[in-house]
């Protein structure tokens, strides 16, 4: 589901438990600043201010990515 469908279907209801996350897709696209529109980008970064279970697996995202990364960096070197 894109963050697009996400928030068409979200419902700001007062519990966490009712709430739809985002996909890791989603965040490993957004760590790679590969979401530049701001109809997608704006309610993908509220969402994660607002919602600490997709927070911390957006920082496990980055980590991973970057991780990705720096084996590649050190791939093509040699």
């Amino acid at each position: 589901m894109g963050c697009i469908e996400l928030f068409e279907n979200f419902s700001a209801a007062p519990l966490l438990s009712s709430m739809n996350h985002l996909s890791d897709h989603d965040l490993e696209r957004y760590h790679l600043g590969m979401i530049v529109d701001e109809v997608e980008l704006a309610p993908l970064e509220e969402h994660i201010l607002g919602c600490p279970e997709c927070a911390e697996r957006a920082e496990q995202a980055a980590e991973y990515v970057d991780t990705l990364d720096r084996k590649s960096v050190l791939r093509s070197t040699f």
